[in-house]
C-alpha cells in the first residue's frame, strides 16, 4: 500500500470503475419532504470533461454563506400529468414550480415574494430527462413572461442544454466520491421597455452514489446589457448533508461500493474476479489497519498492519489468487484510529 501523490495514476487505476453511473427518477428525482443546506465555497475551475477524470477539490475554501433547499407539494399547479408530481423547490427566496415524473422534470415558473417577481413559462425549461448517463445530451427551447411588482413586463426566451460530460473521482476535504458530472448551458434574452439583457449561465453539477442531489455545483453567469461590457458572476456550492425521503441509491454502479463518514472508502470493482482495489482518504494523520474476513471465520487476513499514515489519499489492492480466495462474500474492515468502516465485497 502506498500514498498516491500523482493524481494521473489514480485516473488510470480507476479507469474500469466508472462510466456506469446513471441518473434515474427513482434515485435522483426531487421528492416532497426533501431538504438540505448548501455551503458556498470560493469558485473553483470545473476542470476537464471526459471519462476517468480526477477533480482534486480537497483545498476548497468556505465563504460562510449557506443556502437552504426544500421540496414541497404544489396542489395549485395544473400542468402535471397523471403520473407526475407538482412541486415547489424553495431556494434562496425563490419558489420554483416544477412538474416531475419518471421521464424527468421541468421548471414551469417561479415566484419571489420579496422581490415581487413572478415568472410563468409558456414553454417550460426541461431541466432533466431520465435516465441520463455519461455522453448523453438533450436541449430544448423555452419562453416565458415575468412580471415585476405586478406592472413591468419582461419577456424572455432561449435554449437550455444538458450534457453528461464527465465521470470520475471527486476529492473533497473529507471524502472521495465516484461521480457523474452534468453540464448545463442556459442561454436566453430578456426584453422589456427598459431594454434587453443577454444571459448565459454555465453550470457543472457532480452527482454521486448515495446522494439524490448534486454534491457540488460550480456556475458562471454572463450578462450583457445593451452595449455595456459583460458582467460575470461566479459561484460554487457544496451539498453533502442531504436529507431525503427516497432510497438514496442515486444510480449506484454495482461495481462500486462507497462508504462515507469521517474518512471515506471506495472499493472497486465489486463483484470482482481476480483483483479488487480500494482507496481511502484520511482527513488527518491516523493509525490505520485493514483486515479481510468472511462470516465463516475461514479467512481472517491482516491486509495492512497497523501503522501511522499521513493525511490524504491512499490506495491498495487484493489479489484473489495470491490470497487463495474461493468465490464468496467477504468483508474489508478499515480501522482508522477509533473509526471502523466495513465494505462488503463479492468474489465471483
Amino acid at each position: 500500500m502506498k500514498k498516491i501523490y500523482i493524481l494521473t495514476l489514480l485516473s488510470i487505476s480507476l479507469s474500469a470503475a466508472f462510466g456506469q453511473l446513471t441518473l434515474t427518477y427513482q434515485n435522483n428525482g426531487p421528492l416532497p419532504g426533501d431538504s438540505s443546506r448548501s455551503y458556498e465555497i470560493a469558485w473553483v475551475d470545473p476542470g476537464n470533461s471526459g471519462e476517468n477524470q480526477v477533480w482534486n477539490f480537497s483545498g476548497i475554501q468556505y465563504t460562510g454563506k449557506t443556502n437552504f433547499y426544500g421540496v414541497t407539494m404544489d396542489p395549485s399547479l395544473k400542468m402535471a400529468g397523471p403520473n407526475e408530481k407538482s412541486l415547489i423547490l424553495g431556494q434562496d427566496g425563490y419558489d420554483y414550480k416544477y412538474t416531475a415524473g419518471i421521464d424527468g422534470y421541468r421548471e414551469t415558473g417561479y415566484i419571489h415574494n420579496g422581490k415581487k417577481l413572478t415568472l410563468a413559462y409558456s414553454s417550460p425549461v426541461v431541466r432533466m430527462k431520465f435516465p441520463l448517463s455519461y455522453g448523453q445530451q438533450f436541449s430544448n427551447p423555452f419562453s416565458g413572461v415575468a412580471l415585476f411588482a405586478d406592472s413591468r413586463r419582461i419577456e424572455l426566451g432561449g435554449e437550455y442544454t444538458v450534457t453528461a460530460d464527465a465521470s470520475g473521482t471527486l476529492i473533497l476535504p473529507d471524502r472521495i466520491l465516484s461521480t457523474l458530472r452534468v453540464k448545463t448551458i442556459k442561454q436566453y434574452l430578456q426584453t422589456s421597455v427598459c431594454g434587453s439583457i443577454q444571459s448565459t449561465v454555465i453550470r457543472y453539477c457532480w452527482f454521486a452514489p448515495g446522494y439524490r442531489y448534486p454534491v457540488l455545483t460550480v456556475s458562471t453567469t454572463e450578462n450583457i446589457s445593451g452595449g455595456n461590457a459583460p458582467v460575470m458572476v461566479k459561484e460554487a456550492w457544496i451539498n453533502v448533508n442531504q436529507q431525503s425521503t427516497g432510497s438514496f441509491a442515486a444510480g449506484v454502479d454495482p461495481k462500486i461500493q462507497v462508504e462515507t463518514g469521517e474518512n471515506s472508502v471506495i472499493v472497486f470493482p465489486n463483484p470482482f474476479t481476480e483483483q479488487v482495489t480500494y482507496n481511502y482518504f484520511l482527513r488527518k494523520q491516523l493509525p490505520v489497519m485493514v483486515e479481510l474476513y468472511d462470516m465463516s471465520g475461514k479467512f481472517n487476513i491482516q491486509v495492512e498492519k497497523k501503522q501511522l499514515q499521513a493525511e490524504g489519499l491512499h490506495t491498495g489492492t487484493l489479489n484473489a489468487s495470491v490470497l487463495g480466495l474461493p468465490p464468496g462474500v467477504y468483508y474489508l474492515r478499515f480501522i482508522f484510529d477509533k473509526q471502523s468502516v466495513v465494505s462488503k465485497i463479492v468474489k465471483i
